[in-house]
């Protein structure tokens, strides 16, 4: 950390809008699970659908994004000599808070089998162990969680424990149902959906105030947007088989790599 790090100041007011915004699309989308109808294709339908998957994962991105400017942003304020023992307390708030919220995730689950919060406990359980690593971990992890998922799917049948028809899931609250459900199946496991948590601290790392780090990121958004946009509109098409339409085109649910 140089000196101007901790100079840094570790709010930063875009986030917090991007963050309200998010929640504000997880209660869309909740409606829209309770009293709408996915297959509609009215204004107000098409509306509805754009925050589908959209805001759960722009709240996870912005999670890991948080947790990056809590912890990593507040080091310099310590000195060398106090770095030890203040990473010691910053990793035991986040793994504290992460044990709060599975549990509370999962006391909600019977009222709402739709919950984020016991996985979002998960990933902040996890991103626990990288809160002081380099940026390339981060990074690596992103990737680990992206292609584990892929290679679950290969060897596990996505739909194992569901019944798509009343979106249940038949064996949550036994071991291998609970574990299948949390790591792999679930509406937002943690294989791929740690991804987006390591993603977010990733870049929580990076100097926001630097208009240099602005720019770069969207050239990067928009090298991956555009030729997936391309992609996905070829796809609803028809100009590519069924195996790679549906691939392309799942929506959330199974979160393939293009969803991602």
């Amino acid at each position: 950390m140089t000196k101007n790090d901790a100079m840094t100041p570790t709010r930063i007011p875009g986030f917090d809008l991007a963050r309200a915004w998010a929640i504000f699309g997880m209660f869309i989308v909740n409606f829209l699970i309770v009293f709408g109808n996915y297959t509609d294709r009215s204004p107000m339908g098409w509306t509805l659908g754009l925050f589908t998957g959209n805001s759960s994962a722009a709240f996870v991105l912005l999670a890991g994004m948080g947790v990056s400017l809590l912890t990593w942003r507040s080091l310099p304020s310590v000195g060398k000599e106090a770095e030890p023992t203040e990473k010691k307390r910053l990793r035991s708030i986040v793994v504290k808070r992460s044990w709060f919220l599975f549990a509370l995730g999962l006391l909600l689950f019977p009222w709402w089998p739709g919950d984020i919060l016991h996985f979002y406990g998960g990933y902040m359980h996890l991103a626990a162990f990288f809160l002081f690593l380099e940026k390339r971990w981060l990074l690596g992890a992103t990737a680990v969680f992206l292609a584990g998922f892929h290679l679950l799917y290969w060897l596990v049948p996505y739909d194992t424990g569901w019944n798509f028809s009343t979106f249940e899931y038949l064996d949550f609250w036994t071991l291998p149902g609970f574990l299948r459900n949390t790591i792999y199946n679930g509406w937002n496991p943690i294989f791929p959906w740690a991804a987006f948590f390591f993603f977010g601290m990733w870049l929580g790392r990076l100097r926001w105030q630097e208009r240099a780090v602005k720019v770069s990121a969207l050239r990067w958004s928009l090298a991956v947007f555009v030729p997936l946009e391309i992609l996905m509109f070829l796809a609803e098409k028809d100009w590519f088989g069924p195996g790679w339409k549906f691939f392309l085109l799942a929506d959330y649910v199974p979160p393939f790599l293009p969803f991602m």
